[in-house]
């Protein structure tokens, strides 16, 4: 059975864990799902804890990263264990990631998010939090339950005061992982290829559906890229073209009033007709008819699905 950690609805979320709490984060007893992107810093003790079916070991001075919609159990922890547990929405710090030249992080950190840290960068990283936890409280002091807190200078300044810290938090941590991927032996040039498609889809797929532009950005050949593709995700670039635009274009018939016209617009299809003739052909049913409730077998891959629907919730750019 799976239960939802639950998070503050802030931005940025700290918290203070101690081994003495019974059952930390509900996740002592039962798996659930995270809410947030974050991390969690070791500081005392030991925890072994289990992330999307793997297990981790937490020592002193290491940290593990982790992502919203990730299933989180914690196996056994001793009792003297302290750490601080981040909560972030991601689509806060995936520009910082984005951002960061000749590092692709967040593949890195996927493969790779147990670190073990030199005591002197852990060290580092408590003292960024401290400071970001201070910022924040000084921001929540500031906004308090105002209407329009940005007319404040003073909260203007504490507002951005918390979006560089936490801007150097993130450079800080990412530096743990710069080493482990320029350390790492399976990441390759094809790796590199497969997670820049990933990133520019979810970035773009609305308005670009042909993989021509895919590959065209990476200056590859298309018959290249598209095997690359298929070799290292499984899939063809235009399953994954067509499997988002399925996704949202399902979100949108359930949970917007958006008209069919406009949903069609929005996802760049030529026309209404265009787009109907498409939604039937993948489901069986009309884009009116799934929106009434009506549903038809269809032979999708659940898991890839759902690879895709947690892709489109974390992505920024849609």
């Amino acid at each position: 059975m799976n239960k939802t950690v639950p998070m503050s609805e802030e931005k940025i979320t700290i918290y203070e864990l101690e081994g003495g709490e019974v059952d930390i984060l509900n996740a002592e007893t039962d798996n659930v799902k995270l809410t947030k992107s974050g991390i969690f810093l070791c500081k005392d003790g030991e925890v072994k804890l289990t992330i999307d079916e793997k297990e981790y070991h937490l020592y002193p001075s290491s940290i593990v990263v982790y992502f919203s919609y990730s299933t989180l159990h914690i196996n056994w922890h001793s009792k003297n264990l302290r750490g601080t547990l981040i909560g972030v929405d991601f689509e806060t710090i995936q520009p910082m990631l984005y951002n960061v030249a000749d590092f692709n992080a967040l593949y890195t950190i996927k493969q790779i998010p147990h670190q073990i840290l030199p005591a002197a960068q852990a060290a580092i990283i408590n003292d960024y939090i401290s400071l970001l936890k201070t910022a924040i409280q000084k921001e929540r002091e500031e906004t308090g339950h105002k209407e329009q807190p940005s007319a404040s200078p003073i909260a203007g300044i504490c507002s951005k005061q918390v979006e560089l810290l936490s801007y150097a938090l993130t450079l800080e941590i990412l530096q743990c992982y710069a080493k482990a991927f320029a350390q790492s032996k399976t990441f390759s040039r094809k790796d590199d290829i497969l997670q820049r498609f990933i990133t520019k889809l979810y970035q773009q797929y609305r308005t670009e559906h042909q993989v021509t532009y895919y590959s065209g950005l990476q200056c590859l050949a298309t018959r290249y890229f598209s095997t690359v593709i298929k070799e290292k995700s499984g899939k063809t670039p235009s399953q994954w073209i067509t499997t988002a635009l399925l996704v949202d274009a399902r979100n949108l018939l359930k949970a917007t009033t958006l008209s069919i016209h406009d949903i069609s617009d929005t996802l760049n299809f030529p026309n209404q007709s265009y787009f109907g003739k498409w939604f039937k052909h993948l489901t069986g049913v009309s884009p009116l008819d799934y929106r009434n409730g009506k549903t038809a077998k269809t032979h999708e891959d659940k898991n890839f699905t759902d690879i895709i629907q947690r892709g489109l919730e974390q992505a920024t750019s849609l």
